[in-house]
């Protein structure tokens, strides 16, 4: 009787299950979305600079352009000199591995990524030189020259348009010593695999182009309306004569550069989740230590990409 009056009194406390209450770590970031968040000042600094302001509200004059785009497109021969290293860096499948799948292994599609990323750095030299042309844009290296053809690297110690970010750059982009530094590195730690050897290179191809896209569409979403109703943009009236506004920040902030841009992310990101599913936390460690430094390094030269303007 007296167990029944405890039933009825408290009948919670009788049938009370104990907690089953998990706690779950939230998921890592993807590598790409880690780094962007890592450097965050930085990367405003590279993404968000006065260059970019005045460039989107027709300040830049021709002079100032001109120079800037030599120095871009000796940038663009040290890309093209850049993928070559990491092509050469890349394994191939056997010749015994024929078959469905073969082509869809990272590896293959990094391949197919530098290939295409060639043709369109090469397609936007043409360009550059092309809308240059068209607006009387003299394209003036650092000794005062101006042509068409090749563009010189500066003497030693010289810096072209005044850009000490770029050369930083072109340092960060030799992969040839990378590689065997990675090699050297998991060859010293027994314990831990040897791992996905062209991640940096990959990082920084990344990292570049992600940068030079943010940064043209930051210009992009701070171009000042002008146009009247006649539909006349008003960039004839820029400094440049439009050439940037009509011609240079619609080409490196379109949808199409941003898609190109998003498959290289991918791409990187599917091949780390990949190796840390088999190697675990040891591996995602590893992975981190061996871009993030050289992440920073990069968005910091970025921020020297861009001349200083008044």
């Amino acid at each position: 009787m007296q167990f029944l009056n405890k039933l009825l009194s408290r009948p919670s406390q009788i049938f009370q299950q104990p907690s089953t209450t998990t706690t779950t770590s939230p998921p890592q970031l993807k590598l790409t979305s880690h780094l962007l968040a890592s450097a965050q000042e930085e990367y405003k600094a590279a993404t968000q600079s006065p260059f970019l302001l005045a460039a989107a509200e027709g300040r830049l004059s021709k002079d100032v352009l001109g120079r800037w785009l030599a120095g871009e497109r000796l940038y663009f021969h040290s890309y093209i000199r850049a993928a070559g290293k990491l092509l050469a860096t890349l394994e191939f499948p056997a010749a015994s591995q024929v078959g469905v799948g073969v082509e869809e292994t990272v590896e293959m599609r990094l391949v197919d990524w530098v290939i295409e990323n060639l043709a369109r750095i090469r397609a936007a030299e043409k360009m550059l030189v092309d809308v240059a042309g068209r607006y009387g844009i003299e394209i003036v290296d650092e000794s005062g020259e101006v042509g068409v053809g090749p563009v010189e690297p500066p003497p030693e110690g010289g810096v072209v348009g005044e850009m000490e970010g770029r050369r930083v750059m072109e340092r960060l982009m030799d992969f040839e010593e990378e590689v065997e530094v990675v090699s050297a590195a998991t060859t010293s730690h027994p314990k831990l695999p040897t791992v996905l050897p062209w991640l940096e290179a990959a990082v920084m191809f990344w990292g570049s182009e992600r940068c030079y896209l943010d940064a043209w569409s930051w210009a992009k979403a701070h171009q000042p309306v002008r146009g009247s109703e006649d539909g006349d943009d008003g960039a004839s009236d820029d400094a440049d004569g439009g050439a940037l506004r009509r011609e240079f920040i619609p080409s490196w902030s379109s949808d199409e550069f941003r898609e190109f841009v998003a498959r290289l992310e991918r791409i990187i990101d599917g091949a780390v989740d990949k190796e840390v599913e088999k190697g675990g936390a040891k591996v995602r460690e590893q992975v981190l230590r061996r871009v993030e430094g050289k992440w920073k390094s990069l968005v910091i030269a970025e921020a020297g990409f861009w001349p200083a303007v008044e």
